[in-house]
Protein backbone atom coordinates (compact mmCIF):
# COMPACT_ATOMS: atom_id res chain seq x y z
CA UNK A 1 0.00 0.00 0.00
CA UNK A 2 1.13 3.52 -0.76
CA UNK A 3 2.62 5.72 1.94
CA UNK A 4 3.08 9.50 2.21
CA UNK A 5 6.34 11.07 3.34
CA UNK A 6 7.68 14.60 2.85
CA UNK A 7 11.01 15.26 1.17
CA UNK A 8 12.72 15.58 4.56
CA UNK A 9 11.52 12.18 5.81
CA UNK A 10 12.06 10.50 2.43
CA UNK A 11 11.65 6.90 1.35
CA UNK A 12 10.16 4.61 4.00
CA UNK A 13 12.40 1.83 5.26
CA UNK A 14 10.41 -0.76 7.19
CA UNK A 15 11.20 -4.42 6.46
CA UNK A 16 7.85 -5.49 7.97
CA UNK A 17 5.95 -3.48 5.34
CA UNK A 18 8.12 -4.51 2.37
CA UNK A 19 10.07 -2.82 -0.39
CA UNK A 20 9.14 0.53 -1.88
CA UNK A 21 10.01 1.77 -5.37
CA UNK A 22 13.13 3.88 -5.85
CA UNK A 23 11.30 7.15 -6.54
CA UNK A 24 8.27 8.97 -5.16
CA UNK A 25 5.37 10.42 -7.15
CA UNK A 26 3.69 13.80 -6.80
CA UNK A 27 0.09 13.60 -5.61
CA UNK A 28 -2.54 15.65 -7.45
CA UNK A 29 -2.33 19.27 -6.30
CA UNK A 30 1.17 18.96 -4.77
CA UNK A 31 2.37 20.87 -2.81
CA UNK A 32 -0.91 22.60 -1.98
CA UNK A 33 -3.11 19.50 -1.97
CA UNK A 34 -4.32 17.57 1.03
CA UNK A 35 -1.62 14.86 1.15
CA UNK A 36 0.52 15.41 4.23
CA UNK A 37 3.54 13.47 5.51
CA UNK A 38 2.49 10.57 7.72
CA UNK A 39 5.33 11.01 10.24
CA UNK A 40 4.16 12.07 13.69
CA UNK A 41 4.24 15.85 14.24
CA UNK A 42 5.11 16.58 10.58
CA UNK A 43 2.77 18.74 8.51
CA UNK A 44 4.89 19.05 5.35
CA UNK A 45 3.40 18.27 1.94
CA UNK A 46 3.66 14.55 1.30
CA UNK A 47 5.04 12.68 -1.69
CA UNK A 48 3.55 9.29 -2.54
CA UNK A 49 5.79 6.24 -2.24
CA UNK A 50 4.50 3.10 -3.92
CA UNK A 51 5.34 -0.52 -3.17
CA UNK A 52 7.22 -2.23 -5.99
CA UNK A 53 4.10 -4.05 -7.25
CA UNK A 54 2.15 -0.77 -7.21
CA UNK A 55 4.95 0.91 -9.15
CA UNK A 56 4.40 -1.67 -11.89
CA UNK A 57 0.67 -0.80 -11.88
CA UNK A 58 1.59 2.92 -12.06
CA UNK A 59 3.75 2.25 -15.12
CA UNK A 60 0.70 0.60 -16.73
CA UNK A 61 -1.51 3.66 -16.10
CA UNK A 62 -3.02 3.09 -12.65
CA UNK A 63 -3.27 6.41 -10.74
CA UNK A 64 -5.36 5.65 -7.64
CA UNK A 65 -3.77 3.70 -4.76
CA UNK A 66 -4.80 2.72 -1.26
CA UNK A 67 -2.94 4.41 1.58
CA UNK A 68 -1.29 2.34 4.29
CA UNK A 69 -2.93 2.77 7.72
CA UNK A 70 -1.92 5.95 9.57
CA UNK A 71 0.54 7.08 6.93
CA UNK A 72 -1.30 10.12 5.65
CA UNK A 73 -3.35 12.94 7.15
CA UNK A 74 -5.87 15.32 5.61
CA UNK A 75 -5.30 19.08 5.66
CA UNK A 76 -8.56 21.03 6.01
CA UNK A 77 -9.25 24.77 5.75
Amino acid sequence: MAIARCEMHGKPANPKIGAYAATAHLPVGHPNGGVVCGKKDCENAGLVWLKTDEENEYQQGQRVFEIHTRTAKIRVQ
